[in-house]
């Protein structure tokens, strides 16, 4: 339903419940009129809160989530949900602070979970439909880090073998690895998942089947087996393009190097075919598939 609809339909609730509420009062021993105001006024509750939800879903502010299986039958148990939720949860603190500022060391303070602003919205239709917000506010760089944790999230989610470990790169071992875990505890509660989530009109959905929850649990496996070490990558500038990312011409060959936000202001000031020399933090993954090295490089900041 659109948002008019949903403002003409709470407004005109709105009014109902306001003035069965004024007759209540005027007669509160009409039991029955006491009871019909309590009502409106639950309704009007009820169609506010859709009118929320309806604006978190146009602003990319909303993410659905739906468990089915047969153990699902419009019920989720306790266990089997904070399960899944916790690790989700940190992983997505952990993809957003990567991001942000880079290489992950330590613990990830608080900062992030406000900005993230995670919370649960509504239990939709039984416990195995589940809705939750963030903050999609922009910050001063024109980046949102609630959407833009959420589209590597489904980049990773959906990534086939060749573009694996870079969606992995951009969210980060640790995020990987929590969402390795929920995958886990998704698949020993005997379930399947739906993960939609709409942003900037476009519509985003993971249809995560048993097969397709083993197939990314088992390429997340072979994260683990990376090796990260620092080093200095030096030549000149190819490119910079919006989406975090630099090309170094080198001599041998093209280099791509990823930056966090952080590093916006840092970035700007390379000129393009301009010599730079940048302090990165590689990773090496061996692909067992096609049994080849994968690299990818972060960029570190300049003060180290």
């Amino acid at each position: 339903m659109s948002t008019d609809f949903l403002e003409q339909h709470a407004r005109q609730l709105q009014r109902e419940a306001q003035q069965t509420a004024e007759r209540s009062a005027a007669t509160p021993d009409d039991f029955w009129l006491n009871a019909a105001a309590d009502n409106q006024r639950q309704a009007a509750r009820e169609a506010l809160r859709a009118l929320e939800l309806e604006y978190a879903r146009e602003s990319g502010e909303l993410l659905d989530m739906r468990f089915s299986g047969p153990r699902a039958n419009g019920s989720i148990s306790l266990d089997a949900f904070l399960k899944i939720a916790e690790p989700l949860n940190k992983a997505w603190k952990a993809a957003a602070f990567r991001l942000r500022h880079g290489v992950v060391e330590g613990r990830i303070g608080q900062g992030i979970g406000a900005t993230l602003n995670l919370k649960l919205a509504g239990i939709a239709q039984g416990s195995t439909h589940i809705l939750l917000t963030g903050n999609g506010s922009e910050d001063l760089s024109g980046e949102s880090l609630f959407r833009e944790t959420l589209t590597q999230t489904f980049r990773l989610l959906s990534s086939n073998n060749d573009d694996f470990y870079d969606a992995v790169d951009a969210m980060g071992g640790r995020a990987a690895h929590y969402v390795g875990e929920a995958l886990k505890a998704i698949d020993a509660a005997g379930l399947a998942a739906q993960f939609t989530w709409q942003n900037r009109g476009a519509l985003n959905c993971w249809n995560g089947s048993t097969d397709e929850v083993l197939r990314i649990r088992a390429l997340l496996a072979g994260v683990s087996d990376s090796k990260t070490y620092e080093e200095t990558i030096s030549g000149s500038v190819a490119g910079i393009f919006d989406n975090g990312r630099l090309d170094i011409r080198t001599e041998v060959g093209k280099v791509r190097i990823r930056f966090p936000l952080d590093m916006i202001p840092v970035v700007q000031r390379f000129q393009i075919a301009a010599h730079a020399d940048i302090r990165v933090q590689t990773t090496r993954f061996s692909d067992p598939i096609s049994r080849r090295d994968v690299v990818t490089y972060q960029m570190l900041p300049t003060e180290k």
